[in-house]
């Protein structure tokens, strides 16, 4: 979604939704909440929101950002919701972009989060003035 297309509505709603990144989990995989999945949904316009949460104190906090950074970035590499991967290279390239980008993990120490967090910041600011679509 273009970032001209991103309305205070749509600003707001993002905000609800990652103040509520952590109610409601799913039963069977405690990483998806109603507010993983809609963020997913909107797509890239989350991904600066969501990149706070990864300074989370709440480790559960940190899974479901995560959660939402992967299921937005990993679409445009062919990730298909529900099949997976169609073709392991897209993976492979993923894979890679991610690693670009410090390779954020959730369970990584405060410093290696913060590192990434720059990494990711830097790309999508690359990307507001017109930069590349992966990395």
């Amino acid at each position: 979604m273009a970032t001209s297309s991103y309305s205070l509505a749509s600003a707001v709603e993002v905000a609800r939704l990652v103040a509520a990144l952590d109610e409601a989990p799913d039963k069977l995989h405690s990483d998806v909440t109603p507010s993983v999945r809609r963020l997913i949904e909107i797509g890239e316009p989350t991904l600066d929101a969501v990149l706070d949460q990864m300074l989370s104190e709440s480790e559960p906090t940190r899974l479901r950002a995560q959660r939402v950074l992967e299921g937005v970035t990993m679409g445009p590499f062919g990730f298909v919701p529900g099949k997976g991967w169609p073709d392991p290279k897209d993976e492979e390239r993923f894979r890679a972009f991610w690693r670009s980008l410090g390779d954020l993990d959730w369970k990584a120490d405060r410093r290696r989060r913060e590192e990434a967090v720059a990494l990711w910041r830097r790309w999508l600011a690359q990307r507001d003035g017109g930069g590349s679509d992966h990395g």
